[in-house]
């Protein structure tokens, strides 16, 4: 019982501190999102992908005119109702990246706009 009990704290302990890792991760991705000047992108589709531990996400941006004109999630690891997928017409929407965060849905949304944002500058 007591070896029981040790190895569920310890995995315990082991996944709370994962989890803040992610959640430092997650912030410092976030804040690393610069506007992006659109006119500057060329026309065309753009994938990017930003992930950690527990959430991952792989999207297409598709870029006309100098506008964002959609945004495509081609895979994404999230708990189920946590997809955040209202994100990307919120994206769409505000022509950026940064974009408030999908209520009960912080970790998904936030690493859906840094995918965006990579996919919009990394090529």
């Amino acid at each position: 019982m007591i070896v029981v009990a040790l190895v569920v704290t310890v995995a315990a302990a082991v996944f709370t501190a994962r989890m803040m890792v992610m959640s430092r991760r997650l912030s410092a991705g976030l804040a690393a999102i610069e506007p992006v000047d659109l006119s500057a992108v060329a026309d065309g589709s753009y994938t990017g992908e930003f992930g950690d531990f527990l959430v991952h996400a792989r999207v297409q941006v598709t870029v006309r005119h100098g506008r964002i004109t959609d945004v495509a999630i081609l895979h994404q690891e999230s708990g189920s109702g946590y997809e955040a997928a209202g994100t990307l017409d919120r994206i769409v929407a505000a022509q950026s990246p940064r974009v408030d965060a999908v209520s009960g849905a912080t970790g998904s949304s936030r690493t859906i706009m840094v995918a965006v944002y990579r996919a919009l500058t990394d090529h």
